[in-house]
C-alpha cells in the first residue's frame, strides 16, 4: 500500500469517528449488521487503531471459525471471530513441541487447563496470512490459573515443529469498529 492510499485511510478513518460521535453510542440495530474484515479495512478495538491484513478460515467436523490476523501500532494480534464471540488474542508465543493433554497441563511454567481438543483444516487464506491451504492443526483450548483465555495450536505434517500458545481476551461486538 503506497503513501496516498495510507493518508487516504487515515483521513476516512477520522472522519468516520466523527459521524460517529455525532451520531452517538452503538445501537441494537448495530448487532443486526455483521461485522465485515476485510484485507486492507481499518478499524478500531478498544481504542486501539488496526489495520487488517490476512484471513484464515478453519474448519472441523463440528463447523467451522476466522480468524483475522490485524496490524495494530505495536504489533500483530489474531482476532478469533466465531459469530457471537471474539476473542483478541494479545500475544503467540512459540513453545516447541509439547504433549498436550485435556486437564491441566504445565507449560512455561504456567498451569493451563484444557477443556476443549480439536483438528481443524485449514481451507482459506488471503492476505499476510502465515499459513498454507490444507495445512491441518490441533486446537487445544483451555484456560491458565489466572482465568485467561488459552489456545494451543500444534501443526501437524511438515510443520509439526511449530507449535504456539495464544494468550486472549473475549471481546465484546460494541467493542470493536470497522471501517471499509
Amino acid at each position: 500500500m503506497n503513501f496516498f492510499n495510507k493518508l487516504k485511510k487515515y483521513v476516512d478513518l477520522k472522519l468516520w469517528k466523527r459521524k460517529k460521535e455525532k451520531e452517538g453510542k452503538t445501537t441494537s440495530e448495530d448487532l443486526e449488521i455483521p461485522l465485515t474484515f476485510k484485507i486492507g479495512c481499518v478499524g478500531e478495538i478498544v481504542g486501539e487503531e488496526f489495520e487488517d491484513i490476512g484471513h484464515v478460515r478453519y474448519e472441523w467436523g463440528g463447523g467451522m471459525w476466522d480468524e483475522c490476523l490485524l496490524k495494530f501500532k505495536d504489533k500483530k494480534k489474531w482476532l478469533l471471530i466465531d459469530e457471537p464471540n471474539y476473542i483478541l488474542f494479545d500475544d503467540e508465543i512459540l513453545i516447541g513441541p509439547k504433549v498436550i493433554n485435556a486437564g491441566i497441563n504445565f507449560i512455561n511454567n504456567r498451569k493451563i487447563f484444557i477443556d476443549s481438543i480439536r483438528k481443524a483444516t485449514v481451507t482459506n487464506t488471503s492476505g499476510y496470512a502465515e499459513l498454507k491451504e490444507g495445512t491441518d492443526v490441533k486446537v487445544y483450548d483451555g484456560k491458565d490459573e489466572n482465568g485467561n483465555l488459552i489456545s494451543i495450536r500444534k501443526y501437524l505434517g511438515k510443520y509439526e515443529s511449530n507449535v504456539v500458545l495464544r494468550n486472549g481476551r473475549k471481546i465484546s461486538r460494541f467493542n470493536i469498529e470497522v471501517y471499509g
